[in-house]
């Protein structure tokens, strides 16, 4: 009676270690593409506002949310686009 119950609780107990561990997978994966749109956001940002975007991506993936930090108070207004001069 005992080695049976014993024998169901280790199985149960690896299905938990299992869970745990594709858990544990799951989570630096999701960080990453996180981190590697957020990348292409300021990249395409940077450009958009005249601002070196090459650059800010370094400082960005090396950084991460402290770069993306300084970048948002930093960052230059975006320039508006100017309007054509009237037909002669």
């Amino acid at each position: 009676m005992l080695i049976p119950y014993l024998i169901s609780l280790l199985i149960a107990q690896g299905e938990g270690f299992l869970a745990l561990g594709l858990l544990c997978l799951a989570i630096p994966i999701i960080w990453f593409i996180i981190a590697i749109m957020l990348c292409i956001w300021v990249y395409r940002d940077a450009e958009s506002r005249g601002m070196s975007g090459a650059l800010w991506l370094i400082i960005v993936l090396i950084t991460g949310l402290l770069g993306l930090v300084i970048y948002l108070i930093v960052r230059k207004d975006k320039t508006q686009a100017k309007a054509p001069p009237p037909p002669p």
